[in-house]
């Protein structure tokens, strides 16, 4: 509408003033340079064709080989094991935070199972623990678990957890007053 009002403006102004005077109304278009919509159309999908055309006609991989570096390698036992220790420091404050339960506190292990991606494919308790809230926190501290890609079989770890409730430290006591 704007490019309509633009052009009779032009008309009229150019007739008013005989050609002496010169309108700007953005770019000048010709009908050659004028698009349909569906010359717009025809031009996209012919952009999408060309591109198409150069996905299908890239050249091949250097052999299609992998980087040494892009492979997995064997399971990360020193990664592992700092994992772990992490997961059993969140593990063990869960008897200081879950209540409720009246499971036992003392010790136990967790057993991890690695999906070949790193992730924990599966974590499990023992009983009395096993299907209590006490042993779903701890159970969360342990599926968190990450560890580099490994290639090979699924890694199934054993790990020791203490359970017991933590004894208020000497600061948590309050001090005892002298006479």
């Amino acid at each position: 509408m704007a490019k309509f009002l633009c052009s009779v403006g032009a008309l009229l102004l150019g007739t008013l003033s005989l050609g002496t005077g010169v309108m700007a109304c953005g770019p000048s278009y010709d009908e050659s340079t004028i698009k349909t919509a569906d010359d717009r159309l025809k031009e996209q999908e012919q952009l999408a064709y060309e591109e198409e055309l150069k996905a299908r006609n890239k050249p091949a991989s250097t052999g299609g080989d992998v980087e040494e570096a892009d492979k997995p390698g064997v399971f990360d036992d020193k990664q592992a094991d700092l994992e772990f220790k992490r997961a059993t420091r969140s593990a063990e404050t869960c008897p200081d935070v879950v209540t409720g339960d009246k499971v036992p506190h003392g010790k136990t292990s967790v057993t991890v199972t690695f999906a070949l991606d790193g992730s924990v494919a599966e974590a499990t308790i023992p009983p009395p623990y096993e299907g209590t809230r006490l042993g779903d926190c701890v159970l969360n501290a342990y599926r968190a678990l990450i560890v580099p890609p490994y290639s090979g079989e699924r890694k199934v770890m054993t790990w020791d957890v203490n359970l017991e409730a933590s004894a208020p430290k000497a600061e948590d006591k309050p001090a005892k007053k002298k006479k």
